[in-house]
């Protein structure tokens, strides 16, 4: 586990199996520029990435920093809570107050949300429509 950008290049072509966490949840300038590299080499090395879109949609900056890590790759991975995942989406609103999600939703929403999601942002190569 690194936040430090120059660490990102070499640890994206380790030999071994590993992932990679975006985590929005404490951007400086530096880390945020160097998750644009960080996309690029480990989709091209075929490692995993998980996007953790912390406060995604509490504020215009994160919003932002959410849209710029879709558009940079592809994440097999995006976990929140129920308003982060909705503000991602951008379904119904949704936002967050920090970590806290100020959306709640019963099971059969939280499903809806996360097929949803799935086929936009294609996060399973198996996905299967029902």
């Amino acid at each position: 586990m690194s936040e430090a950008p120059l660490d990102f290049p070499p640890l994206a072509n380790l030999p071994s199996p590993h992932s990679c966490v975006v985590n929005l949840g404490t951007l400086t300038d530096d880390i945020f520029e160097a998750y644009r590299a960080v996309f690029r080499q480990y989709n091209t090395a075929g490692w995993p990435i998980i996007l953790d879109p912390v406060g995604a949609g509490a504020t215009e900056f994160r919003a932002r920093a959410v849209a710029n890590c879709l558009e940079w790759g592809y994440s097999d991975l995006i976990k929140g809570n129920m308003g982060e995942i909705m503000a991602v989406a951008q379904w119904k609103g949704g936002r967050s107050r920090g970590v806290d999600s100020i959306d709640s939703g019963n099971a059969e929403d939280c499903c809806r949300l996360a097929r949803f999601l799935a086929r936009r942002e294609s996060t399973s190569p198996n996905f299967q429509r029902r």
